[in-house]
């Protein structure tokens, strides 16, 4: 079956009017004129190749008022097998999906020789166009394609004013906006990843049944872990719409991309390079062929992020940010990186199997504060290792601090030879807070089990989630942080919405979220985020402990909102942001 077509390029004289029009008299034909129209409105555009005077074809379909509804039109007395190859090419097409209509035969076979996969027709296909099945299109009334063909149009005529493309791009003011809430698009996100092929590039495509691939997206963009957004562009010369997809999954450190795909009316801005770099450059395993290579060029800085609160976003972009914690920094981080100039962010991470948990008060404490080799002895019985505490944390002043501490109040610590000091163990699969001092312990992984073997040795003993001895660790980190930095602390969960839509309490978080409003309270600059106050329905939890990424969203937005605003005005506790 041959592709649908999206692009007609049609000849003038004996083809779309009858007559020659440079040998005094053509007779126009509303008939074709109407067929343009509504090819536009089901989303196929119109161009022209034809030899002839190019200014006395513009004032007549300018005085018809059809010239708007052609793009890219190719209007000189040059042979046409080249021409339609450049409207193709500008147009950012592929000829399997072009119909170049011309009365004359050596033309048609002229253009077919120089793009040998296009489709040609002699004008006797015209009255049959709105009939045939390659043509049937999809609703577009509004012209939104066609809108967007202009905008390339418009862009690609100035392009020739500039000696080299970097200062082009530089000069075309292209603003890129990330929408979060894409299960209010997407139908769109869907139509990107099935529909997109020359800068789709990993093609996982989904079903064609349009409700079947609406469940299936939609649950893959709730998992844990998983990132999600699309991308919009605009620039002096229009708005191109909602022209890329993403999906990523980012846990321990490690991310990847399950979609990646993007319009081809944006090929040539450098708009798939930058949002790859935005994102940090997760792994991208490219499927097929694509027509841009995603680490060129290495630096892009002709792009400008916009976003619904555009002002707070600019200023939160000139702030340098440390990000610390798990599974809630972790989400947070993947937002504010995005159009910020400077991230730091300090993140569990998967060694051997297990999560190395630096998200614990104690370690990092001992990360600022340094190790004694006494210590980094017995701790390394546990499975850590002195590069576990390595940290970015004094490398500078940061203007903001990010902090999140909910993993105290769910893993207990082992001391060693009646120390004081603390350590939580290594992630594993049992109860996180198990008394594995007692009794034998196997797991099939190494790691986990030497410490096991360790910890039951004798020499280890046990300490419950304890929120006095999280209560040390905080008051000898807050001083460190500089009093004229916004500082940021979320609060772990103290609620829970069940499949009931119940609220249910969990007491777990409950005296650990105290010590830090104590010990917070006449702080300055400080501001405590209860992740509650930013679950809006039950698919925003996943579990007790894990959140949907719109909750990491809403807390961003608040972030931003906050560090945007004079100091002065600020208060102790940053209010949850509600939907728009």
């Amino acid at each position: 079956m041959s592709e649908e077509i999206r692009l007609v390029i049609w000849d003038l004289d004996e083809t779309f009017w009858h007559g020659t029009l440079t040998e005094g008299g053509i007779s126009y034909s509303d008939e074709y004129h109407n067929i343009v129209v509504e090819l536009a409105q089901r989303g196929i555009m119109s161009s022209i190749c034809s030899k002839n005077d190019l200014e006395s074809v513009r004032h007549l379909l300018q005085e018809k008022g059809i010239w708007d509804y052609f793009v890219f039109p190719s209007i000189d007395w040059s042979p046409k097998g080249a021409r339609v190859a450049e409207i193709i090419r500008r147009i950012q097409l592929r000829p399997e999906t072009v119909m170049f209509i011309d009365d004359n035969t050596h033309n048609l076979q002229e253009v077919l020789s120089v793009n040998p996969k296009i489709h040609i027709a002699d004008e006797k296909i015209i009255p049959h166009l709105l009939t045939d099945a390659r043509f049937r299109g999809k609703d577009d009334s509004s012209l939104s394609r066609l809108k967007h063909y202009k905008v390339l149009e418009s862009r690609d005529e100035e392009k020739e004013n500039f000696s080299n493309i970097e200062d082009f791009l530089k000069d075309s003011n292209i603003r890129v906006e990330f929408i979060y809430d894409v299960e209010n698009h997407l139908d769109r996100a869907i139509e990107l990843i099935n529909r997109t092929n020359q800068l789709n590039f990993t093609k996982q495509r989904l079903p064609e049944d349009r409700q079947e691939a609406r469940d299936i997206l939609l649950s893959q963009i709730k998992q844990t872990f998983r990132y999600s957004g699309l991308v919009r562009v605009s620039d002096k010369f229009g708005d191109y719409g909602i022209v890329g997809f993403y999906s990523l999954v980012y846990v321990n450190r490690i991310s990847y991309f399950e979609h990646f795909c993007f319009s081809c009316r944006i090929l040539g801005m450098g708009i798939e390079q930058w949002v790859y770099q935005s994102l940090d450059r997760p792994d991208l395993h490219v499927q097929g062929t694509v027509i841009s290579d995603i680490n060129s060029p290495a630096h892009i800085d002709w792009i400008n992020q916009e976003g619904g609160s555009s002002d707070a976003m600019v200023a939160a972009s000139r702030k340098s940010i440390y990000v610390r914690g798990g599974c809630h920094a972790a989400g947070l981080a993947h937002y504010l990186k995005q159009g910020n100039r400077h991230v730091v962010e300090e993140q569990n991470f998967c060694r051997d199997g297990v999560s190395i948990r630096i998200d614990h008060s104690q370690l990092f404490h001992d990360s600022i504060f340094g190790l004694t080799d006494e210590r980094l002895a017995w701790i390394s019985k546990l499975g850590y290792r002195k590069e576990d505490f390595a940290t970015q944390f004094d490398d500078m002043t940061y203007d903001v601090y990010v902090l999140n501490f909910s993993v105290d109040a769910l893993y207990a610590t082992y001391s060693y030879q009646d120390g004081a000091t603390r350590y939580p163990f290594p992630e594993c699969h049992a109860i996180m807070t198990e008394n594995f001092s007692q009794g034998e312990h196997h797991d099939q992984n190494k790691f986990l089990d030497d410490a096991f073997r360790n910890v039951a040795s004798g020499d280890f003993h046990y300490h419950a989630p304890d929120p006095a001895y999280f209560e040390n660790c905080l008051r000898s980190i807050l001083p460190r942080i500089p009093e004229g930095s916004f500082l940021f602390i979320l609060l772990g969960a103290e609620r829970f919405l069940n499949h009931e839509n119940e609220v249910e309490n969990v007491s777990t978080h409950i005296p650990f979220n105290r010590k830090i409003m104590e010990l917070t309270a006449n702080r300055k600059n400080t501001f405590l985020l209860h992740i509650d106050d930013y679950v809006k329905e039950r698919s925003d939890q996943t579990d007790r402990e894990h959140f949907g990424r719109m909750v990491y969203y809403r807390l961003y937005r608040t972030i931003t909102e906050v560090i945007s605003a004079d100091a002065s005005t600020a208060k102790t506790e940053a209010p949850a942001l509600h939907e728009a």
